[in-house]
């Protein structure tokens, strides 16, 4: 009797690991959050910088320049989820550094909007050089990005200090400065 007890413990238990990790393996994937909220993984998608394309894998792209200069595209952490284009599905606005043969690290800002089959990244707008991303909002289908800049007459090597905002939509089918 106690065997037959072992045993249906050790199934019940494999048994309820196995749900619990393919869970949570499936919401990593998919971009569902704990809470059930469903928020769009941009971090293998491409995207649209001045004419040419970068597609990203795991959050990191290479190109090169006409040059044949590398450039290294990285997303970065910040990001915020909410409906930009008012199809009721949770779009992602990301930000994403570009870097190349210079000491300029370049900051976009982008978005990675629903479609009507599937999620597509948008044209990345330039936002500055060596620039202190803060926060990333969306509300009623406006984007806000605000970031601690220099003043004009500031060197890029003097830290930022002044802050920052600049709002953003989806409007024909681009990602453009309100």
């Amino acid at each position: 009797m106690k065997k037959l007890l072992t045993i249906v413990l050790t199934i019940v238990v494999i048994v309820a690991l196995f749900y619990t990790f393919q869970n949570k393996f499936i919401n990593q994937n998919t971009g569902v959050q704990e809470g059930g909220k469903f928020e769009p993984d941009p971090s293998n998608s491409t995207f649209i910088f001045d004419d040419s394309k970068v597609t990203l894998s795991n959050g990191r792209g290479e190109e090169k320049s006409e040059d044949e200069i590398p450039f290294e595209t990285i997303l970065l952490k910040e990001r915020a989820s909410g409906d930009l284009n008012m199809d009721d599905k949770n779009d992602t606005v990301v930000l994403l550094t570009r870097s190349g043969g210079g000491s300029g690290t370049f900051i976009y800002i982008a978005a990675y909007v629903s479609g009507p089959i599937s999620y597509k990244g948008t044209n990345a707008v330039f936002i500055g050089d060596r620039i202190s991303p803060r926060l990333v909002t969306i509300e009623d289908g406006v984007a806000t990005m605000k970031y601690l800049d220099r003043r004009d007459d500031e060197p890029f090597a003097a830290e930022p200090t002044v802050p920052v905002s600049k709002q953003f939509v989806y409007k024909n089918g681009e990602f453009v400065e309100r």
